[in-house]
């Protein structure tokens, strides 16, 4: 074995290690999706959530919710609606050990939160060390129209996303058109996008915003989207 040219001791190791499953069956391994939100009054808890729930949808797909910690308010309580802390840290190893990274920030004035950019510059070694985050699949999501934070940009938020993961030579994946999008305003094929005002009423005291339906069957082919693909470029992979 060990005279067999690589590619050839390659082939061979891969047929003994499938030699022992019964009935010829090769071992289905699964991937790792991180979605990866900013929030403080919960906006896109909801949003983040339903995105989730498409990625599970695909047989797979180990899918975790994280937050970003906020570098200057970190996890003071009082700042924060109840339960966005809930979610675990997001930290950069998470985001090298997933297959997909769905990232959701809120805009401010036009542009990515300043939380979310901070998390994203922390991540900027795997650029220097030989761009380590290389076919992974990003996409993303976001929400304009609160207000003090500006309306509209949406696109621009969704594009900046898109930058950082071609920086990183990720392959970006936004929401798959359909008929869907005439009745969402701000749809878009970049990623979803919830907007400032709520379709429908918000139950007093949830950190959880209402979407309308348009909203939520958008996120929820994104998710299932991202999913997709990543399943095809990992199997493909082994």
């Amino acid at each position: 074995l060990e005279t067999l040219p690589l590619p050839a001791r390659q082939r061979r190791a891969r047929q003994a290690s499938t030699a022992f499953l019964s009935c010829g069956e090769r071992i289905k391994m699964g991937f790792k999706v991180a979605v990866i939100y900013y929030s403080r009054n919960g906006r896109l808890v909801t949003l983040a959530n339903i995105i989730a729930e498409g990625i599970r949808q695909v047989e797979g797909a180990d899918v975790t919710v994280y937050r970003v910690k906020d570098p200057i308010a970190g996890d003071d309580r009082a700042l924060f609606d109840h339960g966005v802390l809930d979610a675990p840290v997001a930290t950069p190893e998470v985001v090298l050990q997933a297959d997909c990274i769905v990232l959701g920030a809120p805009g401010r004035q036009g542009r990515v939160c300043a939380e979310m950019s901070f998390f994203l510059d922390s991540l900027r070694d795997f650029q220097i060390n030989g761009c380590l985050l290389k076919g992974k699949v990003g996409s993303a999501f976001t929400s304009v129209g609160e207000v003090g934070s500006g309306h509209g940009g949406h696109e621009g938020i969704l594009q900046s996303f898109h930058s950082f993961f071609l920086q990183h030579g990720m392959l970006p994946v936004g929401v798959p058109p359909s008929p869907m999008m005439d009745a969402a305003p701000l749809a878009t094929p970049l990623g979803t996008c919830m907007s400032g005002s709520s379709a429908a009423k918000d139950t007093p005291g949830s950190r959880l915003r209402s979407l309308s339906e348009e909203e939520v069957k958008l996120a929820y082919s994104q998710g299932e989207w991202a999913s997709i693909i990543t399943k095809q470029l990992h199997d493909d992979g082994d």
